[in-house]
Order: C-alpha cells, then sequence, then structure tokens
C-alpha cells in the first residue's frame, strides 16, 4: 500500500524533473551557442545594414546630381559685336522671323525661340512676324505656320523686307569614360565629364528670296557632375571670383543667350546694310 501509493508521487516527480531540464538548459549555455539570440542578432544587423546601404546610395545620388555647366563659344559666337542691341536698328523694317522644328529642338522650343527672337528685335524697331514652319522659297505666300493669333485672321500675307530663318543642329556629343570611372571610385569628388557641341545656322533673304547672309554660330557646354566640382564652384562664386569673371555656373544660358542675341543683331544689321545697297542700286541698274 505505501509501494503503490509513493508510485504517483514519484512519476510526478519525474514528470517535474523531465519537463524542467530542457528549459533550464538554454539558461545555462554560453552565449555563442545560443541559436535564438544568434538569430535576432543576425536580423538586427540585417536590417541595419540595408539600412546603411540605404544611406549611402541616398547620399551618392545626392552627391552625384551637382552639376555645374560651361559654355564655350566655339565658331561665330565669340565674334566682336559692333551695334547696340539697345537701340532702334531696325526701325520701320518689316521681318519675317522661320523657326522651323529640327533634329535638336521641337516643335514648342521652335515657337519660344521663335518669340524671343523676334521680341529682340521688336526691342529693336522691327515689325516681326514669326513662323514655326520652313519658308518655301519661290512661294510669296507666307501664312504658312504663323504663330500669331490676330496674324493668322489675316486674309493676305503681310509684306516683307528681309526674313531670317534659323536651324538648329546637333554637332557633336561625347562622354569621357575615364572621368566616369574616377567619378564612382572616388564617391563623385572626381567629376564625370560629358559634352555636347551645337550649332544654329542662319539664313537672311529679301523678299525676292536673294541670299544676303548665310552663317553657323557654334558653341558647346560641358558638364562636369559631380560633388567635388559643384562645392569648388559653389566655393568659388561665394567671393573667390569677381561677378564679371563667373563664366561657369549651374546654367549658362544666360552668357549663351547674351552671345547668341549679339552676333543675330549684328549678322541682320549687316543683311540690312547689303539690302538697302542693293534697292539704292536697283533703279541705276534697271535703266541701263
Amino acid at each position: 500500500m505505501l509501494r503503490a501509493a509513493s508510485c504517483p508521487c514519484w512519476r510526478r516527480s519525474s514528470r517535474y524533473v523531465e519537463t524542467s531540464i530542457p528549459a533550464a538548459l538554454p539558461l545555462e549555455l554560453p552565449p555563442a551557442a545560443r541559436p535564438r539570440s544568434r538569430g535576432r542578432g543576425s536580423l538586427r544587423w540585417g536590417r541595419g545594414g540595408v539600412t546603411l546601404i540605404l544611406l549611402l546610395a541616398t547620399l551618392f545620388s545626392a552627391l552625384s546630381m551637382g552639376c555645374v555647366k560651361v559654355y564655350q563659344p566655339v565658331s561665330g559666337l565669340n565674334r566682336p559685336v559692333v551695334i547696340d542691341t539697345q537701340v532702334a536698328n531696325f526701325q520701320d523694317v518689316r521681318l519675317a522671323i522661320y523657326c522651323p522644328p529640327g533634329d535638336l529642338v521641337n516643335a514648342e522650343e521652335a515657337r519660344a525661340l521663335c518669340r524671343k527672337v523676334g521680341l529682340l528685335f521688336e526691342n529693336q524697331g522691327a515689325q516681326v512676324t514669326t513662323f514655326s514652319s520652313d519658308r518655301r522659297h519661290g512661294d510669296d505666300s507666307l501664312g504658312n505656320g504663323l504663330e500669331d493669333e490676330e496674324a493668322e485672321q489675316v486674309s493676305e500675307p503681310a509684306p516683307i523686307d528681309l526674313a531670317i530663318e534659323l536651324r538648329g543642329r546637333q554637332v557633336h556629343q561625347a562622354v569621357n569614360e575615364l572621368s566616369w570611372v574616377l567619378f564612382i571610385g572616388t564617391f563623385t569628388l572626381v567629376p564625370g565629364v560629358s559634352e555636347f557641341t551645337f550649332a544654329q545656322d542662319v539664313v537672311i533673304r529679301d523678299a525676292s528670296g536673294f541670299l544676303l547672309v548665310s552663317d553657323s554660330l557654334q558653341g558647346r557646354v560641358v558638364r562636369y557632375s559631380g560633388a567635388g566640382m559643384w562645392i569648388t564652384n559653389k566655393i568659388l562664386r561665394l567671393g573667390l571670383r569677381d561677378k564679371e569673371d563667373r563664366r561657369i555656373g549651374d546654367k549658362p544660358h544666360g552668357e549663351l543667350s547674351e552671345d547668341f542675341y549679339g552676333q543675330l543683331s549684328q549678322l541682320l544689321f549687316n543683311a540690312k546694310m547689303q539690302w538697302q545697297v542693293l534697292q539704292e542700286a536697283a533703279p541705276a541698274g534697271s535703266a541701263d
């Protein structure tokens, strides 16, 4: 009876010992042998590593977005300009401006160019009509591609004295591959260099289609991408470089526009002088 009564107690004690031993084992193992703790630690390190990689990638992208563009006149844009674009150089000259789209500019950009060039010559006293298509030589109808809404309602095209046609094209485009390898290897401290050379062909004729001026204005824009070049340029612009010497910047469009509008005005002025000479010589030639 006593032995039979003590058996359940022994069994309960055995169960207690058997169930309590596995629960106490992990507490006695060294930290390196704890699989659960190691798994949690590797999970935390994995998340931290991903976060660090994302931060580095974001920082690299932000630094690589620093861009400095340098404008360089190549041909035609660096010639001296004699006339003053702030005075009435084309008083009462009826001028037609044609800006056909091409491989360098689309239709919208061509219309914007025509508006800007038209405003340039209007400020110098010319009567301007702008077109966004090619001029068809030998056809007196100049209404194709007329941009002004009021001018489009005119049934007959307005007579002109001079017509100027502007065509933009790409001359050359290159990427310095070695500079971009150093750009990545130095985390954008060494700039990646790419360049683009463009040309603006200018043709000026009189109302009869006689060629007065034909020229090509070429320029180059060099792009330096990277944090090193961008930071250096910002420091120089803050105080180490005079205002008139700031030929380098994030947006060199002002310098390009100044050269382009000056050369365009000079070319039109030269064409106007030739046209006036031909007009004065026409009666003597017809009398002979």
